[in-house]
């Protein structure tokens, strides 16, 4: 800004503008002038210098009017934030709570029933169910296909031409883009209704995705070069009107290009403290990679960006439903509500008790840790190539070993009917819930469950039971998918979940019927829903929706369509009818999902953070730890879940009782799981006589089964597995169980060689081949894969082997063989009377 320019400002303001102030002053009104020639090129060229600066000018003030309104209103929601937490953990002490506790459980879900809070990771899951129950269209327009292998290319060409707003001649393409659009423009309206800045882009279609690798790798120049032809111009114009040249837009590119590949390390000022900023601008930085068309989007995707299109538009949605809750419960900057009642917390503690320092301090960083899963903070990847490479082990061995994992889960019934005995859900109808799901052709049960926000993760590839979301959709990761759907295990646990889900919702819409204030609700019978933070209003915007018939005995269901359809005349004596029916629906959902997730358990950000989240990818200890933790999070979840829930009933009496039957019920649906699979190896039953010798065992490796430990009851009286590892590598995690595999095969087999024993080593390589092939160990598969190919080649290749693990299986586990090794059909079926010891 010119002297003079800074004079006129000084006397206009009553007081002298400083050189750095009217710099940001020319610099705003700069981006004004370009934003308003966008809008009419040629109107504005028309206009003179002085009349487009004096518009700009009056524009730009404008906006530092808004923006300072903007100030004030984020800190009245920040005090209002801040008070709540405040509320909550003043309340939670008084009920013998630890405060640092107390935090915790604002920001993840804790099972036990005494949070009285609805956390910020449930808030942003149902905010994301939300929107994506009312996207299935979307989801379902691409046409996907082969069990998610491959999917349809034509499908995704005219999803992405019409969020380009072009016209594919495809009505479901079209109808499914403009759903997504509408979508995502009510979160982003959301998400500023609780404080953010997130502008709206005139021609915005759908969010753009870059491979920091594969930019990085081009270089600034290959990048640039390849981008520049890609864009629309006409986005890119002087504060005159006049299109950008080329070296304009091409320096413009340079920096982005240097943003991407060093993912905002040019951003970084070195000393200064590294804070997210505030999370409500998130998003709210000019967005200025514009594509002209879907064709230059889907060329820059091919050789830019490592995911598919679903990915691309899930992870939009995902991304903005963290910010918005966490915008919601913490206010408009989280990171600093946070940071200040850790400290707060932390110190009040250490000055009350200086004796456990130590204690507070693993209190305190166990919370941070906590936080920083829950609101996705992560370290940059230390070295893709090793991320990736475990990743992709760790995928093939999900494919490999888990093509069983359906019978495991036997268990789920157990859990599934003792959460809804805790949550006064009539059982019966949990049962013919759950079996109605079942049936494959009931598909108006199951469009009306992923409607109301239910059981999404098999349609969302999402299902994690076993501690492993890594990078993208990767074959091998599309691989694992595809072999856990073709187990049936996605459709078993889908359909448990669809059926508890929907029992719930309709207990819930039969109790608010019944019940006209919250109040009346007894303490006891509804102790888990009050547990959620419902409010007064919360229950009183419930009571206006209409309740949803679905037949077959579910004719009493609150779902979240039912609460938004709700006529605003009818809470306008409550407040803002749009925030009251979005926070209603959150707290409904968001109280059926927690259940749920017990119910038919799957881990959250709790066992993420036990099992290595935190730690940095690419990395020796971080790959390791995650490797360690595959399979073990699922278990990890049935302690956190159901025994600390256990543990936390209110009296000895209901603990005991609730333990107890915890324990009975998932050992005899191990013990029904073990036997399944027993005979699925082609074995005898196992002997279930408590007289005869072995019975303990067999009871105590069926109570281990039931909790998804039965790996580990091989090892009662055996020093290996019956898949050959040693208890050590068993423990370590399926990744050294195969690092010690192959030991075994090359200097295992050397030094037996040397020491004049029997290697086997032929008969070793094609079980380490069995155990590593993706989809050998389906269920309904593997027994003829095992007798005709497997056993074959190990006895061609190891003459006397399968006499070996005849004798092995006798000795060590007391049982015979229905359809003896080797033999190409059995001769007898399978004995039922050996598992009564005859």
């Amino acid at each position: 800004m010119k002297v003079a320019c800074i004079q006129r400002v000084s006397q206009a303001l009553g007081h002298q503008v400083k050189s750095s102030v009217a710099g940001e002053i020319e610099s705003r009104i700069a981006t004004v002038m370009r934003r308003l020639a966008r809008l009419d090129p040629m109107a504005w060229r028309a206009k003179s210098a002085t009349e487009r600066y004096r518009e700009a000018a009056i524009a730009a003030a404008d906006e530092l009017v808004a923006e300072k309104q903007l100030a004030l209103k984020r800190q009245a929601l920040s005090i209002l934030a801040q008070s709540r937490i405040m509320q909550h953990i003043q309340d939670s002490k008084a009920r013998g709570l630890d405060t640092l506790d107390a935090l915790s459980r604002v920001i993840a879900f804790k099972a036990d029933g005494k949070s009285n809070y609805l956390s910020v990771e449930s808030r942003a899951r149902a905010i994301e169910r939300d929107a994506l129950r009312q996207m299935i269209d979307t989801l379902e327009a691409s046409h996907p296909k082969w069990f998610g292998l491959f999917e349809n290319p034509k499908g995704i060409r005219a999803i992405i031409q019409e969020l380009f707003h072009e016209n594919s001649g495809d009505a479901d393409a079209r109808n499914g883009a403009k759903l997504f659009q509408d979508i995502a423009e009510g979160l982003r309206q959301r998400n500023n209704r609780a404080g953010a800045d997130v502008g709206q882009l005139d021609d915005w279609g759908m969010p753009h995705h870059h491979s920091q690798v594969k930019v990085a790798k081009a270089g600034r120049d290959g990048w640039v070069a390849d981008t520049l032809p890609l864009l629309n111009r006409k986005r890119y114009v002087n504060e005159d009107g006049t299109l950008m040249s080329d070296k304009q837009v091409s320096d413009f590119l340079s920096h982005a290009w240097e943003t991407i590949a060093t993912a905002g390390a040019n951003k970084v000022d070195p000393g200064r403290f590294a804070g997210g900023g505030m999370r409500a601008n998130r998003g709210s930085e000019q967005r200025q990679i514009h594509f002209k068309d879907s064709q230059s989007y889907l060329d820059y995707q091919s050789k830019y960006g490592e995911r598919s299109l679903y990915e691309v538009l899930l992870s939009h949605i995902a991304g903005v439903s963290k910010d918005v809750a966490l915008t919601e419960t913490m206010g408009p900057n989280p990171d600093h509500t946070f940071r200040y009642f850790k400290d707060a917390l932390s110190q009040e503690q250490k000055l009350s008790t200086p004796t456990k320092l130590g204690k507070i301090n693993d209190a305190t960083q166990r919370v941070q840790s906590l936080y920083d899963v829950v609101s996705g903070k992560t370290q940059p990847i230390a070295s893709e190539f090793w991320a990736k490479s475990f990743d992709t082990l760790r995928n093939w061995l999900i494919a490999a070993r888990l093509g069983s994992s359906v019978i495991t889960s036997f268990s789920d019934d157990a859990t599934m009917h003792m959460t809804a005995h805790l949550n006064n859900l009539p059982e019966m109808k949990v049962l013919a819930n759950e079996l109605a799901a079942f049936n494959p052709a009931n598909r108006a049960e199951e469009r009306r469950a992923l409607r109301a926000g239910l059981a999404m993760n098999t349609l969302l590839a999402s299902l994690n039971r076993f501690g492993q979301d890594g990078l993208g959709t990767g074959f091998s990761k599309k691989l694992s998918n595809a072999v856990l759907r073709v187990s049936g295990l996605n459709a078993m646990t889908e359909a448990r979940k669809r059926g508890f889900g929907v029992t719930m919702l309709g207990a819930i819409g039969e109790t608010v019927s019944k019940n006209a204030d919250l109040a009346n609700l007894s303490p006891t019978d509804h102790r888990l829903l009050l547990s959620r933070g419902i409010t007064p209003t919360d229950w009183q915007v419930w009571r206006k929706a209409k309740l949803e018939n679905w037949g077959g005995g579910n004719n009493t269901m609150l779902t979240p369509e039912s609460i938004y359809r709700i006529p605003d005349a009818d809470l306008a004596g409550l407040g803002d009818p749009t925030r009251l029916k979005q926070e209603a629906a959150t707290k409904l959902l968001g109280s059926v999902l927690e259940e749920t997730d017990v119910a038919v358990i799957e881990p959250g950000a709790r066992e993420r953070v036990q099992t290595g989240a935190t730690l940095q990818r690419g990395t020796l200890k971080g790959e390791l730890t995650k490797s360690f933790f595959l399979f073990k999070s699922f278990p990890l979840a049935m302690i956190e879940r159901h025994v600390m829930r256990g543990m936390s009933l209110p009296n000895k009496g209901g603990r005991a009782v609730y333990l107890a039957t915890l324990l009975a019920a998932t050992t005899v649906l191990g013990m029904a799981s073990l036997q399944v699979d027993q005979v699925l190896q082609g074995k005898d039953p196992r002997d279930m006589n408590l007289a005869d010798k072995g019975g303990i065992r067999n009871w105590i490796a069926a109570m281990l089964k039931g909790g998804s430990l039965g790996i580990y009851g091989d090892f009662l009286f055996s020093d290996t597995s019956q898949h050959g590892n040693s208890p050590i590598a068993t423990i370590t995690g399926p990744v050294l169980g195969t690092a010690e595999d192959v030991f075994n095969l090359t200097q295992g087999n050397i030094v037996q060689a040397i020491q004049g024993k029997p290697t086997n080593a032929g008969a070793e390589l094609v079980r380490f081949a069995k155990g590593n092939t993706p989809g050998a160990s389906l269920w309904y598969a593997k027994a003829a894969l095992d007798h005709l190919i497997y056993q074959q080649l190990q006895e061609y290749f190891s003459p006397g082997y399968l006499a070996t693990v005849r004798s092995r299986s006798e000795r060590d586990f007391g049982q015979r063989y229905w359809w003896e090794p080797g033999q190409a059909t059995p001769d007898r079926a399978p004995d039922p009377g050996a598992a009564f010891g005859n």
